[in-house]
């Protein structure tokens, strides 16, 4: 009797390390994207993949090249809620903040960013989505947002959003 008990204990055990490892573990996935490159392109539209791998539950890397050998960007994304600290927001507050991003929009006007929101509005606005920014191996950036069909699964779960490259270009991404 003793025995099955110690090889109850031991299978539990062995158990619960495995959830614990599995919970843990990095996911990776595809994303696909329709990319509408700028006005000013010679590139017509193509269907591009966006790779992404988590880090936590809250955090993760994402990738896409745009066109035959063209810039590749690398990035990261951040499921935002309330409960996520200002230190964690800020780097992507500031990166959609910033002056490449300012002229987007109808009439110089920002649909996806106000600056006078501050940081919490942002997240108040953006709540239970995911952020990205992205930087290209040539110069450019591009910002992501993403609505979950999930919150609870991630991007894992699956959605839509948008990016938007800094020349002008614009993704529409399902996942």
């Amino acid at each position: 009797m003793s025995r099955f008990r110690f090889l109850l204990v031991l299978c539990s055990i062995a158990l619960v390390a495995c959830l614990v490892a599995c919970a843990s573990a990095r996911r990776t996935g595809i994303m696909v994207a329709q990319w509408d490159p700028p006005p000013k392109s010679a590139e017509s539209t193509q269907k591009v993949m966006i790779a992404w791998e988590s880090e936590s539950s809250l955090t993760g890397s994402m990738t896409f090249t745009l066109g035959p050998g063209g810039q590749r960007y690398v990035g990261q994304y951040l499921l935002l809620e309330k409960t996520v600290s200002h230190m964690a927001t800020q780097p992507f507050y500031d990166a959609w903040d910033s002056a490449s991003f300012r002229d987007w929009g109808a009439g110089g006007i920002d649909p996806w960013f106000e600056p006078g929101w501050g940081v919490s509005v942002w997240v108040d606005h953006y709540d239970g989505r995911v952020v990205s920014t992205l930087q290209g191996s040539r110069g450019g950036s591009a910002r992501c947002h993403f609505t979950l069909k999930q919150t609870n699964l991630g991007i894992e779960g699956g959605g839509t959003g948008q990016c938007q490259v800094s020349d002008g270009g614009l993704l529409d991404v399902t996942f």
